[in-house]
């Protein structure tokens, strides 16, 4: 009995498992293909799975970003990103037009305080450092910016190191550590130095497909949004893929 459970578990785990070569390679939607796709129901997020390979998944906006929290807390509605940390954890909320914030918990979650308003996208820990892309587009208004959030002297400060050209919709890191940032209106990298280098100024997605996540695979850039999964390469970001279901 046992042993036929094993094998029914793992194939509900083969299941659900959508690996992104079974995915059809498609030429990138010309604008109007994309502004006729803003009505698709289909919302592909990529992530990498246990093994480093990359996947996808429908896209819930009420899925947590990072690691799970230990503790239960009373969410604030929207999108949720954690990161632990050496004192406890940060998580940030995003409501868009409706605003967000920063707080920290300690690491039982008895205690809590806020850091500051905006709306957190991503969180990250570079070489003991914190930072985090925050930012809104919502009608006209398409703003962003990556902020160091740092403690000192018992007292959690946020300082902002550059404005981003639009709204930053999901980031990853390089292998050097550089910010890879796909915007409201296209693909920035941001080094360092915090200086800016546009990879692409104006994506097919701009206006119409909103994209929800990013990662980098040896060469290989990932982006999901509606309607399906730009594939491109760091160092040929002319050479564009769209996959999508068969």
């Amino acid at each position: 009995m046992t042993k036929l459970l094993s094998i029914l578990t793992l194939g509900i785990l083969l299941i659900n498992t959508n690996p992104i070569t079974e995915l059809k390679i498609n030429n990138p939607p010309t604008k109007e293909e994309a502004k006729k796709l803003n009505r698709s129901h289909n919302e592909y997020e990529i992530f990498l799975n246990d093994k480093g390979d990359v996947e996808y998944r429908d896209y819930d906006y009420k899925n947590i970003k990072g690691t799970q929290l230990p503790f239960k807390i009373t969410p604030k509605s929207g999108k949720q990103v954690n990161l632990k940390i050496k004192n406890g954890w940060l998580v940030g909320f995003d409501v868009g037009e409706f605003g967000g914030s920063l707080f920290w918990f300690n690491d039982k979650g008895t205690e809590h305080k806020r850091i500051t308003s905006g709306n957190i996208k991503n969180l990250f820990e570079i070489n003991g450092e914190i930072y985090a892309t925050e930012g809104l587009a919502h009608m006209t208004t398409s703003r962003g910016q990556i902020l160091k959030v740092k403690k000192e002297y018992d007292k959690w400060t946020v300082e902002k190191k550059v404005d981003l050209p639009n709204a930053p919709y999901s980031t990853t890191l390089t292998k050097d550590n550089e910010f890879l940032i796909v915007t409201s209106k296209g693909l920035i990298k941001v080094n360092k130095d915090f200086e800016i280098e546009t990879l692409v100024e104006e994506g097919f997605w701009r206006y119409y497909l909103y994209p929800n996540s990013i990662l980098i695979k040896g060469q290989d850039i990932y982006i999901g949004m509606r309607g399906g999964i730009l594939k491109t390469r760091m160092n040929k970001i002319e050479n564009q893929e769209w996959l999508t279901k068969q």
